[in-house]
Order: structure tokens, then C-alpha cells, then sequence
């Protein structure tokens, strides 16, 4: 049998029982009875969801003792949410989501709570499959989900929104670094889409905030460097030579990991916050971008919405209006727009025209040979005709 994750068993396998003692002053405690006498209760009650006391209270100041099913409080707290999922979710995070039920099911599934967690687990279990064949879901309801076929139609659009959801989350987690590069794609592969519109005025509120965040940085490093300096003196001579190790070796890495970035083409890199010329370099490439974007926004101007030219160029190609196709298809390519998605309308037209078929290449190969075989034999003909010397 598979461990399942520790963590989460011991998280949710909880015991059984909590009880809310009411007194008669009105105060209500989330207790747990360690101990009990005639006369007193000895109880752990939970001041805060992390922090528990030990009280004792007299029998005679409690009017009443409600028994609270652990596993209700449990679900409430760490199940419920678990579904519907939100839009856009990734197969990995069904899989979490997916995992955490299961455990939960383990110690709780002859419970209340248990029946809804089941419930709850096959509406994931069926939607994370949905979204594995290929389908996407852009809303709540059944109304968001899109299938395979018909997410074809607008399949722009539709990966539009999924980068620019991704983009929202990780300015929302303070994922920086990861945002910025994250609009990157946005930009490059779906440029003028509703969703890269929407995206750049945020692009700029994070570019301000992140290089506000980073000149702070800057105006404290020096300040900081002096406090290491004056705690680096009092080291002793070999803690000094490891403390200089330590920092080599940072140094190394941060080098191996601009190294890296660099060779990936990166825009955006990681910020080495010790190093002064790191920051003002984040800073003024922050500056730079924030002027760019206001041109980025003027230039937006003279183009359509592109997922929209790509709806109706889905339509045109079922149409086999080549004349609107290759209309549609020039302001795509003019646009930017990364080229799997112009793919996706040309094979739509003619299939054959990005994938020849395989017969047609098997029959060039052997008409080839066939020439090639006529020519040899040819060339044997003029040297047995050829008289001898």
C-alpha cells in the first residue's frame, strides 16, 4: 500500500469528539475535556485555531455541553472549499484537490461530513477527466465547461484567458518575478486578444509597485551592507574565512543562475538583493517597461481583437472562404500571434497543406527510385555500346 501523504492523515484522521461548553455568564468555550471530577472539568480550550489553554472550570458554572462532531468542523474548515473548482484550474491542482479528499474519506467516511466529501470527490474526479481530454473550464457551472471540439473554435481566446489567469494569480501571490514573466507570454503569444488588453494596465500597476518595492531595497543596502560589515569584524579569523565561503558561493550561484536565464532568452531576471548593481539594473529595466506599455496601449489601437479575428477565421476555413482566410490570416501573423494558432485555421481549410499525406510522399520516394534505377540502366547500355580499344 502507497504512504499517503503523512501530513495530510494526520491532519485530517483528528479525534472524534469536541464539545462547546456554555457558561453561565454566556461565554461559549471550543474545549476539549481532558480530565473531569465531580466538582470540575479540567478542559484544553482553543483560544485561536493554533493556540490552546489548559482551564479548569467548576461543574456548577456550565448551563450546558454541546457535542460538536469533529469531522463537521474538520470539513468545514479544510474540505468545503475544496469544490467546485475554480476556472482555469490545472491538472495538478485537481490532483491535490483530489488527494486531500481521499485521505479525508479514509477517517471520515461513515460520517455526514464523509457523504458530502464524497460527493464532492466524484464532481472533481469527473471534471478533472473532462479537463484531461482536452476540455477547459473558463467558468463556474456546467455552462464554463468547454469541450475539446468546441474549445477549438475559440482555442485563442480560451489559452488567452489561462495565461492571463495565471498572470492574476501570481501578481495576487507576490510571485513577482514569475508575473512579469508570465505577461511576457501573454504578450508575445496572444498580443491584442481581449485578455492581453485587459492584462497591461495591471503589467503597469505591478512594475510600478515591484520597482517601488525594489528602489526600498536599494535606498537600505547600504545601511544593511555596514551592519554586515560590523558583524563580520567581530567574527572570529576562521569564521570570517567561512563567512567569506558562504558569500563566494552565493555569488557563484547567483552567476550560474543569470547564466542560465540568459540562455533561455529571459527578460526578466532573478534580483540579487546584496548586490547594488542588480537592483538599479531591475529598477531601470521596471522604468523602461512602464514607458513601453503606454506605447504598447497606443499601438493596440490599430489592431482587431485578434481572438476574435480568430473566431471568425474558424468560421471562414469551415466556409473554405479562402479569400477572408487569408485576410484573417495576415492580420495574425501581423500581430504576432504565436503561429500554432494560424496552424489551427489552416488545417482546418486544408489539412493537407501543414501535413502532406503519406501516400503522396511514398509515391514521390518511389518515382524517385524508379529514376534513378532507369538512369543506371541507362548508363550500362552506353558503356557496353561503347567500342573497345
Amino acid at each position: 500500500m502507497k504512504i499517503l501523504t503523512t501530513s495530510i492523515l494526520v491532519a485530517l484522521a483528528v479525534p472524534g469528539w469536541a464539545d462547546i461548553f456554555t457558561l453561565k455568564d454566556g461565554t461559549k468555550l471550543d474545549a476539549t475535556i481532558l480530565n473531569k471530577t465531580l466538582e470540575e472539568y479540567e478542559l484544553e480550550v482553543s483560544v485561536t485555531s493554533s493556540i490552546k489553554e489548559r482551564r479548569t472550570i467548576k461543574r456548577s458554572e456550565v448551563v450546558d455541553i454541546e457535542r460538536v462532531n469533529e469531522s463537521d468542523v474538520i470539513f468545514e474548515e479544510k474540505i468545503a472549499n475544496l469544490a467546485p473548482a475554480p476556472p482555469f484550474l490545472e491538472l495538478s491542482e485537481y490532483d491535490k484537490r483530489i488527494k486531500t479528499l481521499k485521505s479525508f474519506l479514509l477517517a471520515h467516511k461513515m460520517t455526514a461530513a464523509g457523504t458530502k466529501a464524497n460527493r464532492m470527490l466524484r464532481e472533481l474526479s469527473e471534471e478533472r477527466e473532462f479537463i484531461a481530454a482536452g476540455g477547459v473550464k473558463i467558468a463556474s457551472g456546467e455552462e464554463g465547461l468547454i469541450s475539446a471540439v468546441d474549445r477549438e473554435k475559440d482555442a485563442l481566446g480560451i489559452d488567452s484567458k489561462i495565461v492571463a489567469a495565471k498572470f492574476q494569480s501570481l501578481v495576487d501571490s507576490r510571485s513577482y518575478l514569475a508575473a512579469l514573466r508570465q505577461y511576457d507570454i501573454l504578450e508575445k503569444d496572444f498580443f491584442a486578444t481581449k485578455a492581453h488588453r485587459e492584462a497591461i494596465a495591471l503589467m503597469s500597476r505591478l512594475a510600478t509597485s515591484y520597482g517601488t518595492l525594489l528602489d526600498r531595497e536599494l535606498s537600505g543596502l547600504e545601511s544593511k551592507e555596514s551592519r554586515r560589515q560590523a558583524a563580520f569584524d567581530r567574527l572570529s579569523s576562521s569564521e570570517q574565512a567561512r563567512a567569506n565561503q558562504v558569500e563566494e558561493q552565493r555569488r557563484i550561484t547567483f552567476d550560474r543562475l543569470w547564466a542560465k536565464e540568459e540562455e533561455e532568452g529571459q527578460s526578466w531576471f532573478t534580483v540579487d538583493t546584496q548586490n547594488m548593481s542588480s537592483l538599479q539594473g531591475a529598477i531601470d529595466s521596471l522604468m523602461k517597461e512602464s514607458e513601453r506599455l503606454l506605447d504598447v496601449e497606443s499601438e493596440l489601437v490599430e489592431f482587431d481583437e485578434t481572438d476574435a479575428l480568430y473566431r471568425k477565421g474558424w468560421e471562414a476555413a469551415g466556409a473554405k472562404n479562402q479569400e477572408e482566410l487569408e485576410l484573417i490570416l495576415d492580420a495574425l501573423d501581423e500581430a504576432g500571434i504565436a503561429e500554432a494558432y494560424i496552424d489551427k485555421l489552416v488545417d482546418r481549410f486544408d489539412p493537407t497543406i501543414n501535413n502532406p499525406p503519406v501516400e503522396e510522399e511514398a509515391d514521390a520516394e518511389e518515382a524517385d527510385a524508379d529514376a534513378d534505377a532507369e538512369m543506371e540502366m541507362e548508363m550500362k547500355m552506353e558503356e557496353e555500346l561503347e567500342p573497345a580499344e
